[in-house]
């Protein structure tokens, strides 16, 4: 077995830098904070798992990563460069679906396609080659051939879809 081995000379993709995170200005002049002094390194093509019980900050700690949320103190970097608001390399399926029933399931996969620029200008142009996307996607989890209605039941499956839909 091979002894790990610290990585030399790489850059970390995901770079956490004492990171502290109040939820609004009240509880930061209170010094109240949800997220503490995290200082995590990720590096490219690495594999981590963030587990605990409900409410210990599992999501918020990838909303600070993808620029949904920012910190109080501290810095995030992502690829080198740092995270100030969303970023467009990133997407977030969340634990409860966030589906329109009006719509069906394709539509609910390309609504970020449809909302979200640089998208949103060619939406119509290039919405054949997005629906093709989107179909093979929901193929792939079992959903081929439900693109035009909306399934309750499958509402967590669509939401992952919609994810990988954008380019």
């Amino acid at each position: 077995m091979m002894p790990d081995t610290p990585r030399q000379n790489t850059r970390p993709f995901v770079d956490f830098q004492n990171v502290w995170l109040a939820y609004n200005d009240e509880l930061l002049a209170q010094n109240n904070f949800a997220v503490e002094d995290i200082s995590l390194q990720v590096g490219l093509g690495e594999f981590i798992a963030i587990v605990g019980p409900s409410g210990c900050g599992k999501s918020t700690f990838m909303k600070l990563t993808t620029g949904l949320k920012m910190p109080s103190k501290g810095t995030i970097h992502v690829d080198g460069s740092p995270v100030t608001g969303p970023l467009k390399i990133s997407g977030m399926a969340f634990q409860a679906p966030s589906l329109l029933p009006w719509r069906t399931t394709i539509d609910n996969v390309l609504l970020p396609l449809e909302i979200v620029e640089p998208y949103r200008s060619n939406f119509k142009a290039k919405r054949k080659e997005y629906e093709e996307r989107a179909s093979k996607l929901l193929q792939s989890v079992g959903l081929g051939g439900y693109e035009k209605n909306f399934l309750g039941s499958s509402q967590a499956a669509c939401s992952s879809v919609r994810v990988f839909a954008v380019p």
